[in-house]
């Protein structure tokens, strides 16, 4: 449900479209209404422009320290459809969460959440298989380790997959002007690089040589007009 200044902001960018008509007259008078009603209720060209833009939000896997091949992926996703992401946490009671916010014009961020949540999907299960059939016998700390390289070799191999789903035409003021208003303090992500500074063994690229193999298997069906949490059922 729009609220009133979303109201407000809508009779706004009527106007100006009316500014724009080939009758002088009518496109004085329109500009004259737009600007009336800007500086009477404080809404700055900023505001108008931001309005162009909105912001859609799916599960993270980490609530606090999101692991590189995570990030990578939210990023990739986040490139191809033309948006910004950022990781936002909080809590529920006194469970924390994170979710990845997608911020982006028209139908682009519910595409690159809805991106996102499929190809996140599709990686743990096969992180989970690969685990079972070559990591199960050893430690928790390696296995884990081990297992993010498999992830980060696949969600290489899948990012040519998504960039097929790029949207073009995406206005970057309009996103640029959203995050000023609605996120004008985000600091710089924590990210989880487990293998970060190692010399990795035989085994372990053989780790990420299969996760590469694997990301040959994922299956993106680009969503058309369907809602996330519909396209996902």
């Amino acid at each position: 449900m729009s609220t009133e200044r979303e109201k407000l902001i809508a009779k706004i960018k009527k106007c100006m479209r009316l500014a724009q008509s080939s009758n002088e007259h009518e496109a004085a008078i329109a500009l004259r209404q737009a600007q009336k009603m800007m500086a009477e209720h404080g809404v700055t060209e900023s505001d108008v422009i931001a309005s162009e833009a909105s912001e859609v939000s799916t599960p993270s896997g980490a609530a606090r320290k999101p692991p590189r091949w995570e990030v990578a992926l939210a990023g990739i996703v986040a490139d191809a459809f033309g948006c910004d992401v950022i990781h936002m946490q909080g809590y529920k009671g006194f469970n924390a969460f994170a979710t990845w916010n997608y911020v982006g014009v028209g139908a682009a961020p519910e595409l690159a959440s809805y991106t996102f949540a499929v190809m996140f999907r599709q990686l743990k299960k096969a992180r989970s298989a690969h685990i079972d059939k070559k990591l199960s016998r050893c430690k928790q700390t390696t296995r884990t380790r081990r297992a993010d390289l498999f992830c980060e070799g696949w969600v290489t191999t899948v990012a040519s997959q998504i960039r097929k789903f790029a949207n073009d035409g995406v206005v970057q003021a309009a996103i640029t002007a959203f995050m000023k208003n609605k996120h004008p303090a985000l600091g710089a992500l924590p990210v989880n690089a487990r293998n970060e500074g190692r010399q990795l063994s035989e085994r372990e690229y053989g780790d990420y040589a299969a996760g590469s193999i694997q990301g040959r298997a994922a299956d993106l069906r680009r969503p058309m007009g369907a809602p996330v949490h519909e396209a996902l059922e």
